[in-house]
């Protein structure tokens, strides 16, 4: 599938509607993985303005009390604050509970992953994994 399919133009025209010009935050401790994840969301329309880095759980979750994000794309194994940690802080805030998150996990089995389910967290991507598969996931996650 590519940028000519009809199934991705329509994913792109509904991620874009449902993140309603919100920003979206990326947080991995690999720079790798967050340039392929920014390039991939611009390639779905994205403005590289909405798309906020940071490389672990402490630094993200000082960005997400200060900005409004419409998507959280998170790895699970970060140095300083883990996925697993942040996603605990911000399912205890009623005014970030909400907010739609897609994981990134290196590691499908992991106890980490297992957590994040029984958590709610189903959108879940192991590495490595295409443009197809995150937009798709990402559709998920907004709920499309």
């Amino acid at each position: 599938m590519g940028n000519d399919d009809p199934k991705v133009k329509l994913l792109m025209e509904l991620v874009q509607k449902f993140l309603k010009k919100k920003s979206v935050l990326l947080i991995d401790d690999e720079d790798e993985i967050k340039s392929l994840m920014a390039n991939y969301l611009v390639r779905s329309q994205v403005e590289e303005n909405r798309i906020v880095f940071a490389s672990d759980g402490k630094e993200a979750f000082s960005k997400i009390q200060n900005q409004e994000f419409g998507l959280i794309i998170v790895d699970l194994l970060m140095p300083k604050m883990g996925g697993i940690q942040l996603l605990k802080e911000l399912k205890q805030r009623a005014k970030l509970k909400d907010i739609p998150v897609l994981i990134i996990s290196g590691n499908i089995e992991a106890d980490s992953v297992k957590t994040a389910m029984s958590m709610g967290i189903h959108n879940i991507i192991v590495k490595p994994f295409t443009y197809n598969i995150f937009l798709e996931r990402i559709g998920r996650a907004l709920g499309v």
